[in-house]
């Protein structure tokens, strides 16, 4: 469910129709954050849930984890941080357990996750943590554009120093090798962003393109059919490939976003199971008002679906 008071259970919600005909969903949450959101906003409707395990093929299963007992929608709180949490990591228990085939995360908080005292900044960051995985990769992908980052959430000033070698070559081979697994591509395409204007123009503005071209060299050795570093000004104009892979958050969000916003989705790559998510955050500003767009998580089920056979 996400953040009880974000826009989580708003579209989880508004996508029932369309998110059980293909397989059954376990809805990990707060009954009360439910309960709250059909008064508000559903007052003319009824959803049937099944408690766990006894459901069956096109009925909705829900988990109540029966964190908060009321909740006040678009607001900060340390209840709804640590709810977050346990949703997440009871989430987790079922996929080790193999009880669902794969994981779809709400929007959370980070900043309520901070206040829980949560040692980490956000759910990828949590999720490779308890799977005991050090090389991941945060994806973007709608059904235009796919974009893998290097860098995802940490400051502009330190994005150049993290811009490594191996951090580019890391990026590249999990972004092939998961176009193949997951995917089922047999031989993706795929090109690199530069980090600075013009792609660092010769070393004339700035070295880290060296660092980058060695990573693109190496996973050529490797076999892998990658090419760049290109501008980023000019790279994304045409999608001719099957992959980018992109330097730091914005530069490649906001292409991707741009192209077609309502369906981009994030991928988590690396982890030993497949978990999706709505390229969007909490938005609290429409949180418990009816206004939550659902298309995005529908996309990330129906992804989530694909990828996990």
């Amino acid at each position: 469910m996400g953040d009880p008071a974000g826009i989580g259970g708003e579209i989880i919600l508004k996508s029932l129709k369309e998110i059980c005909k293909r397989s059954m969903p376990v809805i990990v949450g707060d009954l009360s954050a439910i309960t709250a959101l059909r008064q508000k906003v559903f007052s003319n409707q009824t959803f049937h849930f099944k408690r766990f395990k006894e459901g069956g093929p096109g009925e909705i299963e829900f988990l109540d984890m029966a964190c908060i007992s009321s909740v006040d929608f678009g607001s900060l709180d340390r209840r709804y941080g640590e709810a977050s949490y346990r949703y997440i990591t009871e989430a987790l228990k079922l996929t080790f357990l193999g009880e669902v085939s794969a994981m779809v995360t709400c929007p959370i908080s980070k900043a309520s996750i901070h206040l829980a005292g949560v040692p980490f900044t956000g759910h990828t960051e949590l999720l490779a943590h308890f799977c005991g995985v050090t090389h991941y990769i945060m994806m973007m992908a709608n059904p235009i554009m796919r974009v893998s980052l290097v860098t995802i959430h940490i400051p502009l000033r330190s994005v150049a120093p993290s811009v490594s070698r191996d951090a580019v070559l890391s990026c590249i081979s999990i972004t092939e090798k998961s176009l193949r697994n997951l995917f089922g591509l047999s031989k993706p395409h795929i090109k690199v962003c530069g980090l600075n204007p013009h792609a660092g123009e010769n070393r004339t503005i700035g070295d880290e393109e060296v660092r980058i071209q060695e990573a693109i060299d190496q996973a050529r050795s490797m076999g892998i059919n990658v090419y760049g570093p290109y501008p980023a000004d000019t790279l994304f104009h045409k999608v001719d490939c099957d992959a980018y892979v992109a330097m730091y958050h914005d530069q490649g969000l906001i292409p991707v976003k741009t192209l077609d916003f309502k369906r981009t989705v994030n991928v988590t790559l690396g982890l030993p199971f497949v978990r999706t998510s709505p390229g969007h955050g909490t938005g609290f500003d429409i949180a418990g008002t009816g206004l939550a767009d659902p298309s995005s998580f529908i996309e990330a089920y129906r992804l989530a679906e694909r990828l996990s056979g």
